[in-house]
C-alpha cells in the first residue's frame, strides 16, 4: 500500500504535468476516414504547421473523390512540409455543387487563412467564393475556374488550350476522318466546357465530327461506364472513336470498349492519367492522353495563399512574389491566370512518363 508522502508526491506530479500541458501549445487533428460514407466528404489529415508568425491554415477543395487528385495531395503536402503551415483537402461526396457550396462556407467558418476551389459549376459558385472574400478569407480556383467570381487567382491548365492540342492529337489519328462521341463529368464546369471547345477547334476542318453532344454522369463512375455502354449500342457501327474529357473517362471507356470487342477498331482519347489510363497506354488500349499536373496544382495552391496571407490578402502582389518559382517551372502568368501546361502521352513515351513520375514518388497524374 502507497504511503502518505509517496501519495502526495505523486499527486503533486500530476498536477505538476497538467500545468504544463495547459502551457503547452495547441495543436489540433482533423481527421476523416479515407472511406468516408456515401454523403460525407473524404478529407486528408490535417497536420499543424511549424509555427512562427507566418504560419497559416489553408483549405484546398476538390470537384471530387478521384485518384486524380492524389497526385494533388502530394503537392499539397509538399508546400506545407516547406512553408510550415497548415493544410488539408476534401473532395465533395457527392460530387454535387451544393456539398461543394457547404464545405468553403464550413472552411470559413472555422476561420482559415484562405482557400482554393475547383469549381463544380463555374457561374453557380461565383456568390458563394464571394461571400467568402467578403468574409475576408481569400480565395483562389484551380483546375476548374470560376470567372465570373472575385476569385484571386487561377492554378491550372489553360483548359481550351489543352483540348485543342487533344485535338490536333486526335486528327493526327484520323487522316480520313473520324465519328466520335465524347463523355465528361458536367458540361456546367468550365473546365468542360473549355476543353470541348477547344477539341473542336483543335479538329476543325479535318473531317472529324461528334455524333452528338457529350454524354455527362456528374462524375459517377458506374453512370460514366453505362453512358459509354450506351453509346456503343447507339452508335454501333458509326462510331470510330471515344473521348473522354475528364480523368475517370479514360478506364470507364477501355472497360466498354473491351468488353464490347471493339479494342483496336475504335480509337480512345483521354484526359489526365489515373493509374489504370496509364497501365491501358503501356498497353496500347489508349491511343492519346493528355495530362495536367496536379501535383502543382495543391503545391502551388499552398504557395500562392500563403504568399497572400503575407502580403495582407493582395492577390496580385502575391502572384509577383510567384514569379520566380513559376518561371524555374517554365510555367505562365498572365494576369491572374497561373498556365501549369499540359504533357501528351501516346504508348511510346509512356514508359519514359511513368519511370518519371516513379522518380518523383507519384503513380498517376
Amino acid at each position: 500500500m502507497l504511503n502518505r508522502v509517496s501519495f502526495l508526491s505523486g499527486l503533486g506530479a500530476s498536477l505538476l504535468s497538467l500545468l504544463l500541458i495547459g502551457c503547452g501549445n495547441n495543436t489540433t487533428s482533423n481527421q476523416t476516414s479515407p472511406n468516408a460514407p456515401q454523403g460525407g466528404q473524404q478529407q486528408s489529415p490535417t497536420t499543424t504547421g511549424g509555427g512562427g508568425s507566418g504560419s497559416g491554415k489553408y483549405k484546398v477543395i476538390t470537384n471530387g473523390i478521384s485518384p486524380f487528385w492524389e497526385s494533388m495531395g502530394k503537392g499539397l503536402t509538399a508546400a506545407k512540409t516547406e512553408l510550415k503551415v497548415e493544410a488539408d483537402w476534401q473532395g465533395p461526396n457527392p460530387a454535387e455543387h451544393n456539398a461543394q457550396v457547404k464545405l468553403i462556407k464550413d472552411a470559413v467558418a472555422g476561420k482559415v487563412d484562405g482557400i482554393a476551389v475547383s469549381a463544380i459549376e463555374a457561374d453557380a459558385l461565383a456568390p458563394t467564393i464571394d461571400e467568402s472574400i467578403a468574409a475576408g478569407i481569400p480565395v483562389i480556383t484551380f483546375d476548374s475556374d470560376s470567372p465570373k467570381s472575385k476569385r484571386a487567382a487561377y492554378i491550372g491548365t489553360n483548359n481550351r488550350e489543352a483540348g485543342r492540342i487533344a485535338g490536333q492529337e486526335t486528327a493526327k489519328l484520323y487522316p480520313s476522318g473520324g465519328k466520335l462521341v465524347a463523355f465528361v463529368g458536367n458540361m456546367s464546369a468550365q473546365n468542360a466546357r473549355e476543353r470541348y471547345e477547344g477539341f473542336l477547334e483543335g479538329v476543325k476542318g479535318k473531317n472529324i465530327t461528334f455524333l452528338q453532344e457529350p454524354f455527362e454522369d456528374n462524375k459517377d463512375k458506374g453512370r460514366a461506364r453505362k453512358n459509354v455502354e450506351d453509346a456503343i449500342t447507339k452508335y454501333q457501327g458509326k462510331v470510330t472513336g471515344f473521348v473522354g474529357f475528364y480523368s475517370y473517362n479514360g478506364p470507364a471507356i477501355v472497360s466498354a470498349v473491351e468488353q464490347a470487342g471493339l479494342l483496336g477498331k475504335v480509337k480512345v482519347v483521354c484526359f489526365d492519367g489515373e493509374p489504370e489510363t496509364l497501365r491501358n497506354l503501356e498497353a496500347g488500349k489508349v491511343d492519346v492522353t493528355v495530362v495536367q499536373k496536379p501535383y502543382e496544382f495543391g503545391r502551388l495552391s499552398v504557395m500562392l495563399l500563403n504568399e497572400m496571407k503575407k502580403s495582407g490578402g493582395k492577390g496580385d502582389a502575391a502572384l509577383q512574389a510567384m514569379k520566380g518559382e513559376l518561371d524555374k517551372l517554365g510555367m505562365k502568368l498572365d494576369g491572374t491566370i497561373i498556365d501549369t501546361g499540359v504533357t501528351v502521352v501516346t504508348p511510346k513515351n509512356a514508359k519514359q512518363f511513368l519511370d518519371d513520375l516513379k522518380a518523383k514518388g507519384l503513380e498517376s497524374t
